[in-house]
């Protein structure tokens, strides 16, 4: 073979081998591109697909009490599950307090809180002459708050500025319940010993500042005067804070008057320096046409057995105190 002839299958074989490198290339460098490409579509995907759907996490806070009571019936497992969801959800502590049965038979088991009176409305025909209550539900709602103010006192009573939340069992909290909680303590006069923060009724709005309404009686329903007739104010226990103090001035002064609602009761009672959530900033609503009233429902068993003709009791249920 000549020089010609070599130099030419020379250059064949480099030409060759270029273009079997070229497409060895091209070849390595088609998936990494892919790869790159999808990798970019996935992570815009995940990005839309993030701004459609943003996700809010609640930030933990520390609660601003001690812990929570809710009151419930032992017969009520349905609002013993729905409130302890709740509370856990939130990451509170938490007890239940047991609410006391709406009979007769409490003349016996707390007599002694008997003799400060009972309202004249709780009796058969709203007279207390009848000698016959017959709204146990109101009675037994009130007993069951007044005995659990007195459990707390009694053992957490050494620092009254300690704070409980109290919980009736149909009340449903708002997704970020202790975060909103916590704005409003920031607005709140830093002295406050008792708050409502679910409740219902009416506020008086020149007691109010957008954010809270300072609560003071009368609680209604009005019979006289410029707010006449039939208003109510503040009702409702819902949800509330209160601190030790308010709790004992609420007890030394509940002494005082007779066994009635106890929601207005305690407005009644005047304590100082006790506020409400304004409606649009309350942390939860009363399910009341959800779940029903107990109360209302206790009360109106023990009409219906007064009016029963085999089951009215003539005989007094109740002696009134001597004054």
């Amino acid at each position: 073979m000549d020089y010609d002839s070599r130099t030419c299958s020379t250059v064949r074989a480099v030409v060759a081998l270029s273009l079997v490198l070229a497409l060895l290339g091209v070849h390595r460098l088609i998936p990494r591109r892919a790869v790159v490409s999808t990798s970019a579509a996935t992570a815009g995907g995940a990005a839309s697909s993030s701004s459609r759907l943003p996700t809010l996490p609640i930030t933990p806070v520390s609660p601003p009490f001690v812990r929570a009571f809710y009151i419930n019936a032992d017969g009520s497992s349905r609002r013993r599950d729905f409130m302890e969801t709740q509370l856990r959800q939130a990451g509170v502590r938490f007890e239940r307090w047991r609410a006391l049965p709406g009979t007769p038979a409490l003349l016996q088991t707390h007599r002694a809180y008997f003799d400060r009176g009972v309202e004249a409305h709780l009796f058969v025909n709203h007279s207390v002459a009848s000698g016959v209550i017959e709204k146990w539900g109101t009675v037994s709602t009130y007993l069951s708050h007044h005995t659990l103010f007195e459990h707390i006192v009694r053992v957490w009573g050494a620092n009254s500025s300690s704070s409980f939340l109290i919980l009736q069992d149909d009340t449903q909290l708002k997704r970020n319940w202790l975060q909103m909680l916590s704005q409003e303590l920031r607005l709140v006069n830093p002295d406050w010993a008792r708050l409502l923060l679910v409740w219902w009724g009416l506020a008086r709005k020149q007691a109010c500042n957008g954010h809270f309404c300072v609560v003071k009686p009368p609680a209604g329903p009005t019979e006289k005067g410029p707010e006449c007739c039939g208003k109510r104010f503040y009702h409702g226990l819902q949800a509330w804070l209160v601190r030790i103090r308010s709790l004992r001035c609420l007890l030394r002064r509940l002494k005082r008057r007779h066994i009635k609602n106890i929601d207005a009761q305690m407005v009644q009672c005047n304590c100082p320096r006790t506020y409400a959530l304004e409606k649009n900033r309350m942390i939860g609503r009363h399910l009341d046409k959800e779940l029903g009233s107990e109360r209302a429902s206790a009360n109106k068993v023990w009409k219906q057995q007064l009016l029963n003709k085999r089951a009215h009791v003539r005989t007094r249920n109740y002696t009134r105190p001597a004054r």
